[in-house]
């Protein structure tokens, strides 16, 4: 039978777009309630960062006229913060309240319409894949469909201890069913080696990285035959060398035969 090769190799479900909210400035977030998978919008009013001199002046504010007061006010601001995208709140690092250091991490938002699974692609493959552009993909440990996804980036790099590419794949995620982390394995064909000698999968042992069958002979009795293997697809075993055409294999209780036994077969 015609053969191929199955590849597979395991990819990740990650952001396409994401932001990571962090302090321009020294002072105390102010107005900020947003709270673990609550959604914003591009441009929404997330809080108000209040610098040190803003604070000051709000506790002697009673004090000064209205002159001062205004000129005051327009000179030292509090610092608005703006959603740069559309999202959903992955993660808070600060509260209401809180006295934040330039450089302090806020909040992260994550865009959950489209997705990307990335992986990586063993430099052999590369030829193929250019040639079928698509690739099949299974969720681990996520009961959804098989998904066959046409590979949206390959990317311009090997990397030299793997030796392998990255590849990225389109995931549109309108419905909200997946989220970042989700492992996947990806698989795609491979050689195709057709008109195959092949065994089932039942007939072929497999012995500390040995192969062999059991080979029976018109007495009756079994012989073991080490076998050099190819491609295993679909319960069939494909047989370079050891067998040939015709030859029977044993494929009930192969684990307990011994080379030369007795057999009876139906």
């Amino acid at each position: 039978m015609d053969m191929v090769d199955t590849v597979w190799i395991y990819g990740e479900v990650k952001l396409r777009q994401e932001a990571l909210l962090a302090s321009q400035f020294d002072g105390r977030l102010d107005g900020f309630t947003l709270l673990m998978g609550d959604r914003v919008k591009k441009g929404e009013k997330l809080g108000v960062i209040i610098p040190p001199m803003r604070e000051a002046l709000l506790q002697v504010m009673d004090q000064m006229d209205e002159n001062q007061k205004k000129l005051l006010s327009s000179e030292i601001n509090e610092i608005i913060m703006y959603s740069p995208i559309e999202g959903i709140i992955l993660e808070v690092f600060k509260h209401t309240g809180d006295v934040v250091q330039k450089g302090d991490p806020i909040v992260h938002i994550g865009q959950l319409k489209t997705l990307d699974i990335h992986g990586d692609l063993p430099l052999i493959y590369l030829k193929g894949i250019q040639r079928l552009m698509f690739i099949n993909v299974e969720f681990v440990n996520y009961h959804h469909a098989t998904m066959r996804l046409r590979i949206a980036a390959i990317g311009g790099q090997v990397d030299q201890a793997k030796q392998t590419v990255p590849i990225r794949l389109k995931l549109d995620n309108q419905k909200g069913v997946f989220r970042p982390g989700i492992l996947t394995r990806l698989y795609f064909p491979g050689k195709t080696h057709p008109n195959a000698l092949v065994i089932p999968r039942a007939a072929f042992l497999e012995e500390e990285g040995v192969y062999s069958a059991f080979v029976l002979h018109s007495d009756n009795k079994v012989e073991k035959r080490y076998l050099k293997t190819g491609i295993i697809q679909d319960g069939f075993v494909e047989v370079l060398s050891g067998l040939e055409e015709g030859e029977k294999v044993a494929t009930k209780k192969a684990y307990s035969l011994i080379d030369g036994m007795e057999v009876t077969f139906k």
